[in-house]
Protein backbone atom coordinates (compact mmCIF):
# COMPACT_ATOMS: atom_id res chain seq x y z
CA UNK A 1 0.00 0.00 0.00
CA UNK A 2 1.11 3.29 -0.95
CA UNK A 3 1.81 5.89 1.56
CA UNK A 4 -0.16 9.06 1.43
CA UNK A 5 2.98 11.23 0.94
CA UNK A 6 4.19 8.78 -2.22
CA UNK A 7 0.44 9.33 -3.40
CA UNK A 8 0.14 12.96 -2.57
CA UNK A 9 3.42 13.45 -4.52
CA UNK A 10 2.56 12.08 -7.64
CA UNK A 11 -0.80 14.13 -7.51
CA UNK A 12 0.96 17.18 -7.06
CA UNK A 13 2.79 15.80 -9.96
CA UNK A 14 0.04 14.70 -12.01
CA UNK A 15 -0.84 18.64 -11.33
CA UNK A 16 1.83 20.34 -12.37
CA UNK A 17 2.08 18.50 -15.84
CA UNK A 18 -1.76 19.57 -16.32
CA UNK A 19 -0.69 23.27 -15.04
CA UNK A 20 1.96 22.66 -17.79
CA UNK A 21 -0.50 21.74 -20.49
CA UNK A 22 -2.63 24.85 -21.21
CA UNK A 23 -4.20 23.31 -24.50
CA UNK A 24 -6.03 21.41 -21.87
CA UNK A 25 -7.68 23.70 -19.30
CA UNK A 26 -7.36 27.38 -21.20
CA UNK A 27 -10.37 27.88 -23.51
CA UNK A 28 -8.92 30.65 -25.01
CA UNK A 29 -5.65 29.03 -25.87
CA UNK A 30 -4.95 28.90 -29.60
CA UNK A 31 -3.77 24.96 -29.67
CA UNK A 32 -6.95 24.16 -27.44
CA UNK A 33 -8.81 22.94 -30.63
CA UNK A 34 -5.41 21.22 -31.71
CA UNK A 35 -6.68 17.15 -31.51
CA UNK A 36 -3.12 15.91 -31.47
CA UNK A 37 -1.65 18.50 -28.70
CA UNK A 38 -4.54 17.61 -26.63
CA UNK A 39 -4.13 13.52 -26.96
CA UNK A 40 -0.19 13.89 -25.97
CA UNK A 41 -0.92 16.66 -23.18
CA UNK A 42 -3.91 13.81 -22.11
CA UNK A 43 -1.24 10.96 -22.49
CA UNK A 44 1.00 12.29 -20.10
CA UNK A 45 -1.35 12.55 -17.62
CA UNK A 46 -2.23 9.63 -18.60
CA UNK A 47 1.29 7.84 -17.73
CA UNK A 48 1.45 9.88 -14.23
CA UNK A 49 -1.96 8.84 -12.85
CA UNK A 50 -0.80 5.07 -13.73
CA UNK A 51 1.29 5.74 -10.96
CA UNK A 52 -1.44 5.80 -8.83
CA UNK A 53 -4.02 3.50 -10.91
CA UNK A 54 -2.03 1.05 -13.23
CA UNK A 55 -5.18 0.83 -15.55
CA UNK A 56 -6.14 4.52 -15.75
CA UNK A 57 -7.13 5.92 -18.92
CA UNK A 58 -7.77 9.01 -20.43
CA UNK A 59 -11.43 8.93 -18.82
CA UNK A 60 -9.78 8.27 -15.46
CA UNK A 61 -7.66 11.76 -16.23
CA UNK A 62 -10.58 13.61 -16.62
CA UNK A 63 -12.81 12.29 -13.78
CA UNK A 64 -9.41 13.18 -11.58
CA UNK A 65 -9.00 16.60 -13.30
CA UNK A 66 -12.64 17.33 -12.34
CA UNK A 67 -12.50 16.02 -8.78
CA UNK A 68 -9.53 17.91 -8.19
CA UNK A 69 -10.92 20.99 -9.64
CA UNK A 70 -14.22 20.26 -8.04
CA UNK A 71 -13.20 19.98 -4.62
CA UNK A 72 -10.88 23.45 -5.18
CA UNK A 73 -13.95 25.21 -6.32
CA UNK A 74 -15.92 24.18 -3.35
CA UNK A 75 -13.16 25.32 -1.06
CA UNK A 76 -12.39 28.91 -3.56
CA UNK A 77 -16.64 29.53 -2.66
CA UNK A 78 -16.20 28.83 0.93
CA UNK A 79 -13.61 31.78 1.41
CA UNK A 80 -15.85 33.94 -1.02
CA UNK A 81 -18.71 33.20 1.35
CA UNK A 82 -16.83 33.94 4.60
CA UNK A 83 -15.24 37.33 2.79
CA UNK A 84 -19.12 38.52 1.78
CA UNK A 85 -20.48 37.55 5.21
CA UNK A 86 -17.86 40.40 6.67
CA UNK A 87 -15.89 38.15 8.88
CA UNK A 88 -12.45 39.77 10.35
CA UNK A 89 -9.69 38.76 8.61
CA UNK A 90 -8.61 36.01 11.47
CA UNK A 91 -12.71 34.47 10.73
CA UNK A 92 -12.44 34.19 7.09
CA UNK A 93 -12.33 30.77 6.07
CA UNK A 94 -9.14 29.05 4.94
CA UNK A 95 -8.97 25.97 2.66
CA UNK A 96 -7.50 22.90 4.50
CA UNK A 97 -7.21 21.58 1.01
CA UNK A 98 -3.45 20.31 0.37
CA UNK A 99 -3.57 21.49 -3.36
CA UNK A 100 -5.52 24.21 -3.43
CA UNK A 101 -2.94 27.11 -4.08
CA UNK A 102 -1.48 24.52 -6.60
CA UNK A 103 -4.63 25.76 -8.36
CA UNK A 104 -4.24 29.53 -8.73
CA UNK A 105 -3.30 29.00 -12.35
CA UNK A 106 -6.38 28.81 -13.54
CA UNK A 107 -7.60 32.17 -12.20
CA UNK A 108 -10.60 32.50 -13.79
CA UNK A 109 -11.38 29.67 -15.80
CA UNK A 110 -14.06 28.50 -13.50
CA UNK A 111 -15.92 31.72 -13.38
CA UNK A 112 -18.85 31.02 -15.63
CA UNK A 113 -19.12 33.31 -18.31
CA UNK A 114 -22.04 36.21 -18.21
CA UNK A 115 -25.00 35.68 -20.07
CA UNK A 116 -26.59 37.33 -22.72
CA UNK A 117 -29.77 37.25 -24.17
CA UNK A 118 -30.81 37.07 -27.24
CA UNK A 119 -33.98 38.86 -26.92
CA UNK A 120 -34.36 42.34 -28.37
CA UNK A 121 -35.35 44.75 -26.01
CA UNK A 122 -38.42 45.19 -28.11
CA UNK A 123 -39.69 41.90 -27.39
CA UNK A 124 -41.77 41.09 -24.64
CA UNK A 125 -42.43 38.03 -23.17
CA UNK A 126 -45.48 36.46 -23.47
CA UNK A 127 -46.52 33.81 -20.18
CA UNK A 128 -49.47 31.46 -20.74
CA UNK A 129 -49.73 28.37 -18.04
CA UNK A 130 -49.32 25.01 -19.40
CA UNK A 131 -49.45 22.06 -17.71
CA UNK A 132 -46.28 19.16 -17.96
CA UNK A 133 -46.43 16.18 -14.97
CA UNK A 134 -42.91 15.04 -14.19
CA UNK A 135 -42.55 11.98 -12.52
CA UNK A 136 -40.13 12.16 -9.30
CA UNK A 137 -39.26 9.31 -6.83
CA UNK A 138 -42.65 7.58 -6.46
CA UNK A 139 -44.80 10.66 -6.47
CA UNK A 140 -45.54 13.26 -9.65
CA UNK A 141 -45.23 17.29 -10.03
CA UNK A 142 -46.93 19.08 -12.11
CA UNK A 143 -45.65 22.03 -13.47
CA UNK A 144 -47.46 25.28 -14.88
CA UNK A 145 -45.57 27.70 -17.26
CA UNK A 146 -44.63 28.16 -21.21
CA UNK A 147 -42.77 30.90 -21.65
CA UNK A 148 -43.44 32.14 -25.71
CA UNK A 149 -41.66 34.96 -26.96
CA UNK A 150 -43.68 37.64 -28.97
CA UNK A 151 -41.65 40.72 -30.88
CA UNK A 152 -41.66 42.59 -33.61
Amino acid sequence: MMSSRKRNAILEEFIEIYKSEPCIWRLKDKEYHDRNKRAAAYEKLIIKLRELEPNATKEDVVKKINALRSNVHREKRKVEESTKSGASGDEIYKPSLWYYDMFEFLGDQDIPRTSQSNIDEADQIEVRNTSFLYKCGGGRIRVHVCVRSCGN
